[in-house]
């Protein structure tokens, strides 16, 4: 045996406990979902029933809806921040207008700023425009978040610019320029930022338990928590179920994602 097998079985054994550590909560998460009430906090690692009862209950519910309305809000969230962000740090990055610098400044001020603060202020500018208890209230105020543009205009200011000058020369306004050769050129910070923006919005609690009083715009968080009682009146069974039907569509998302995430990390070692 080489000097290199030796050296690589000893990594592999450690790769497979890792692997085995981060794996298990999501078995548990997926067991006792199965279990029946009176096992489910039972330490054996196989239930000695097996039941679909739990997600029975769930799926009469409607937790379905909720799940639906999380991946509607947070698919528009993402699609439309990616472009204004986009668009936002290329203009920061290559244009040249009076105050670029303040205005990222102030931009890049915004990160300090914790959503508790704005929070109230928020709500009622929301609720006077209308958009309370509607879609609109929770998909707009998402959009905007400085760090989506400051990571776009961070990876613009690397931009080869000898591209946009052969597209110059070929006619392109500086609208043409951006989206026939930057944004198809952006994949290293647009996938990443695609599985970051959705899995945030899709995770989010806060702000849609704030805006949202009925029940059929409730998200897949607020929807989970109203499945949670007060003391012993919690269905754990069933809550566990709904967090695995819960878990669905993220998990989907990174396996769809997954070969351009990797393509997008290949890429960016490519000057």
């Amino acid at each position: 045996m080489s000097e290199t097998n030796k050296m690589s079985i000893p990594l592999l054994i450690i790769a497979v406990v890792f692997g085995v550590l981060m794996i298990f909560p999501v078995y548990l998460l997926v067991i006792s979902s199965l279990r029946m009430p009176k096992d489910i906090f039972s330490a054996n690692l196989w239930p000695s029933v097996i039941t679909l009862d739990n997600f029975r209950v769930v799926l009469k519910s409607g937790f379905l809806r909720s799940i639906g309305n999380s991946v509607f809000i947070s698919s528009v969230v993402t699609l439309v921040a990616l472009l204004f962000h986009a668009m936002s740090g290329y203009a920061l990055a290559k244009l040249q207008f009076p105050g670029k610098s303040f205005i990222f400044s102030w931009v890049l001020s915004t990160l300090m700023v914790p959503f508790s603060v704005i929070m109230i202020p928020l709500f009622m500018i929301t609720k006077n425009m209308g958009m309370a208890n509607n879609y609109w209230g929770l998909i707009i105020p998402s959009i905007f978040n400085a760090y989506g543009i400051f990571l776009f205009r961070q990876f613009y200011r690397e931009f080869p610019k000898e591209l946009e000058e052969a597209a110059s020369m070929e006619g392109y306004s500086i609208a043409g320029t951006f989206f026939r050769i930057v944004m198809p050129l952006s994949l290293p910070m647009i996938v990443p930022l695609t599985i970051g923006f959705f899995l945030a919005n899709y995770n989010s609690y806060l702000w849609p338990s704030i805006i949202t009083q009925k029940e059929n715009l409730w998200v897949v968080q607020v929807a989970l928590a109203s499945l949670v009682g007060g003391g012993y009146t919690t269905p754990w069974n069933v809550v566990l179920a709904a967090a695995v039907l819960a878990c669905i569509p993220t998990f989907l998302m990174f396996f769809l994602m997954q070969k351009y995430l990797v393509n997008g990390i290949k890429m960016t070692g490519i000057k």
